[in-house]
């Protein structure tokens, strides 16, 4: 499979996180790509890398943009 670094990377680190081997996560990534009938395993990668990162990143506060909190600037 190919990939670029930074989501070889990414794998390392979320493999760390969750107890497990790159070689590891990678065959359950591909047992769920194969479960849907999919065919581009790298694709499908790239795609679990970003969604795990972003679901782990705190969303920003939406209340610093409240009519009242432009209204104080």
């Amino acid at each position: 499979m190919r990939l670029e670094t930074a989501f070889w990377e990414g794998l390392e680190e979320i493999a760390q996180k969750e107890s497990l081997t790159v070689g590891e996560l990678c065959n359950r990534l591909s047992e769920r790509v194969e479960a849907v009938d999919a065919n581009n395993l790298s694709s499908a990668v790239r795609v679990y890398v970003l969604e795990y990162f972003r679901a782990a990143t705190p969303k920003p506060q939406e209340s610093c943009y409240t009519p009242l909190a432009i209204a104080a600037e």
